[in-house]
């Protein structure tokens, strides 16, 4: 019998183990330097603006793309896939790091047991328990070789404990490894949230784009049946050739192939937005019919240190952290480990004394398991986790070139497509003057139809270029927002 003094001191000598050896187990950070020089600016020129804010798609004052926009962080799958993999990751990691803890069981038992004692050789004559020759109870004579038993019942509650005494700390270092993981996890999946935002944003106006080039195709049909009805009242009246004649019609029917080809192109892309909001993908979204005027703007000084900013570069340096752990964890594994094995409960033949303190018992085991010989395993296992950190720092340094790589590109194509869509406007201008002019020379007699329709298939191609480079702007834009990891407020620069 124990009595609970005892017991308490029990309990105190095992927590005090556990804080004394928590002691023992020092933290392990390892920090890696990534790249040694980063440059003041980046290398293309920035124009300077007045105000910028972090919510960039508000900027683009298109009410039909808020409202979806958040539509879409509501109901997209692939969000909701995101949310469901943070939560396994998390969970994951609890379950590697659990280990670190003593694991504590409780138990009830209760058993009923008959025996009879012919089991073990005894007959009820050896026993003095009666004869053949006298009678029984009931009159007749009992045999010598009749079965005695007797019953038996036993019940008992208990509670025990298993922990694995982390003195080097190797489990403290794979706990940590399993949180790093976690929050490489989480980095890679914020990353990755933001780059299907940008996928939508880019998604969204380029069946913005389509649309418009399908009703670009519409109106380059109707100008070519203009054109058609000119050649052909002058075709009455003996002014003009049956040559351009056939050549406006043909030119009107080559229109509605065009015309069918953007419908198609229109349709599939409103598809393709429609799957990602998680809609059934039927093409009858009604999206915004132009181009925002305003786009998200850029402050002059950029944000270069991309390590603080980007969540896929905390992943890669999170993941250089976890085997530096890993890699402690397998060099504590060449020393002894010492495992408690403890319970406390109670045992009784009577089930209503189960609680009953004078029939507790107790046990506590301790166990040392020194590895001696293991054919080189874990010394092999120590140069695998070190190649594995050199490999994550190798990943991580590949990954910040990158993305220095991706915002250099992004800052010159942006510039890039700013000086071609002023340009393209020039064409626009210049191309509809000559044109309107052509028409009218035409009409006078005076210049022949290949000038009209060449001049008109100019117009409608800078107009359809000028669609295509507003949605590159937009898209350029929100593709530097992602490169350069996610919002930033310029005041905060």
């Amino acid at each position: 019998m124990v009595d609970n003094s005892t017991k308490k001191n029990w309990i105190l000598f095992i927590f005090g183990i556990v804080i004394f050896f928590q002691g023992c187990s020092p933290p392990t950070h390892y920090n890696s330097e990534i790249i040694d020089s980063i440059p003041e600016s980046w290398s293309v020129k920035v124009d300077s603006v007045e105000k910028f804010t972090g919510n960039w798609w508000d900027t683009f004052e298109d009410s039909t793309f808020s409202q979806y926009y958040f539509d879409f962080q509501s109901n997209s799958p692939d969000l909701k896939s995101i949310l469901n993999q943070s939560s396994m990751a998390k969970n994951s990691a609890k379950i590697i790091g659990s280990s670190i803890y003593p694991s504590l069981n409780t138990s009830a038992s209760n058993s009923n047991r008959k025996q009879n004692l012919a089991a073990f050789g005894f007959s009820s004559s050896m026993l003095g328990l009666g004869n053949e020759n006298e009678d029984s109870d009931n009159g007749q004579p009992t045999n010598e070789n009749s079965v005695v038993s007797f019953t038996s019942q036993n019940s008992g509650l208990n509670i025990g404990m298993q922990w694995e005494v982390d003195i080097w700390g190797k489990l403290l270092n794979a706990r940590r490894a399993a949180f790093k993981d976690f929050e490489s996890t989480l980095n890679d999946l914020a990353y990755l949230k933001f780059s299907i935002g940008v996928q939508y944003v880019n998604t969204y106006y380029t069946a913005v784009e389509n649309n418009m080039q399908y009703l670009l195709a519409i109106e380059t049909s109707e100008a070519l049946n203009s054109i058609k009805n000119i050649v052909l009242n002058r075709y009455d009246s003996g002014l003009s050739s049956s040559l351009d004649l056939r050549l406006a019609e043909s030119s009107l029917a080559i229109s509605r192939v065009q015309e069918e080809n953007r419908l198609i192109q229109k349709s599939n892309a409103i598809r393709n937005l429609e799957i990602l909001m998680g809609k059934y993908p039927s093409a009858s979204l009604e999206i915004s019919k132009s181009f925002p005027e305003k786009y998200p703007k850029i402050p002059a000084k950029l944000p270069i240190n991309l390590i603080e900013r980007r969540p896929d570069i905390k992943a890669a340096i999170n993941g250089v952290e976890a085997s530096g752990y890993r890699l402690a964890q397998s060099k504590r594994e060449l020393l002894p480990a010492i495992s408690l094995t403890s319970s406390v409960g109670t045992s009784s033949q009577e089930l209503k004394d189960i609680l009953n303190g004078d029939y507790s018992i107790w046990n506590l085991a301790t166990n040392v398991t020194i590895p001696i010989f293991q054919g080189g395993r874990l010394k092999a296992n120590v140069a695998v986790k070190k190649d594995e950190v050199s490999l994550a720092k190798i990943n991580a340094m590949k990954k910040l070139l990158q993305a220095f790589s991706e915002v250099e590109q992004s800052l010159a194509i942006d510039n890039s497509i700013e000086r071609q869509y002023r340009a393209v406007l020039e064409a626009e201008k210049q191309s509809e003057a000559a044109y309107n002019l052509a028409v009218i020379r035409y009409e006078k007699g005076i210049s022949d139809l290949i000038t009209v329709l060449n001049s008109q298939q100019q117009l409608f191609s800078a107009k359809s270029q000028k669609y295509s480079l507003q949605n590159q702007r937009i898209q350029a834009r929100v593709n530097l927002f992602l490169a350069l990891g996610g919002d930033f407020d310029i005041s905060k620069n």
